[in-house]
């Protein structure tokens, strides 16, 4: 496999994760394909956190640090102990890491993100979210699937081609992405392991009839044949691939940050 094209069909990769129990997945806004170069050898990777994350003790508003004390007197992170981003922000003890990106302009923090009249439902917000809807509207394809969907508006049909070998997107676990749906199919190759791959049974190949039960097994024939094709496309790559300039905690980010890191290589 050509890295090159890997690298240009392969424009995302996310990572469903958990953490305590809650699935968790990586999105943003439509800004990054504006300036997206497929001669260059970026990838995106996107990493969500579904559930609750207690914001004001990641980002933590120091101008405002007495306010916070009066309410949360009990969770609220010891003044010494924050790590100062500026004189208005700091970061919490444990992000020690990305305080290093922060100050080699390797990362950017977003504030104060929502929609207009939340419910505070978690499920709205992530369907917000994952399909960058208005959110007085419900859309049912994700921000990444319709880009994608413009590059290839006849997927899944005819793919992997020669052209075409690779995957769009993969995501890392058990569930594709909701970012990646299309109108007709999921951009998006959902794998644990890229290095434990091996082929769904295909089936009969016997002709199906020409009714709503035969459409739907010949769609589920060809979603087996398609996940073969990119499963052996992926497992190659993985096998040429090297982990060896980064050490990876002992955790399930860590493992799946590595076989990212894996597939890039």
């Amino acid at each position: 496999m050509k890295r090159r094209s890997f690298i240009k069909s392969s424009s995302f990769v996310s990572i469903p994760l958990m953490l305590n129990g809650l699935p968790l997945s990586g999105i943003g806004p439509q800004a990054p394909f504006e300036t997206m170069d497929n001669n260059n050898d970026n990838i995106l990777v996107l990493i969500q956190l579904n559930g609750g994350n207690d914001g004001l003790n990641t980002i933590i508003p120091l101008e405002h640090y007495d306010l916070l004390a009066n309410v949360r007197s009990n969770i609220i992170i010891p003044e010494n102990a924050i790590i100062p981003l500026d004189a208005r922000h700091g970061l919490h003890p444990n992000l020690l890491g990305m305080k290093s990106l922060y100050d080699n302009a390797k990362m950017a923090i977003i504030k104060d993100v929502g929609y207009p009249n939340q419910n505070r439902s978690h499920f709205r917000s992530t369907d917000i979210w994952t399909s960058g809807s208005p959110s007085e509207e419900n859309w049912t394809t994700g921000w990444l699937g319709r880009h994608l969907q413009n590059e290839a508006p006849e997927y899944p049909e005819g793919y992997p081609n020669d052209e075409v070998p690779d995957p769009f997107a993969i995501s890392i676990g058990a569930n594709v992405s909701e970012t990646c749906q299309g109108t007709f199919a999921n951009f998006s190759l959902a794998l644990a392991d890229p290095l434990s791959l091996g082929n769904l049974t295909t089936g009969s190949d016997e002709t199906v009839p020409d009714t709503a039960y035969g459409r739907e097994l010949q769609f589920i024939r060809t979603t087996i044949e398609q996940t073969n094709a990119y499963g052996s496309v992926v497992k190659e790559a993985a096998e040429k691939g090297a982990n060896m300039s980064a050490n990876y905690p002992n955790t399930n980010l860590g493992a799946q940050l590595k076989s990212i890191a894996l597939l890039i290589s």
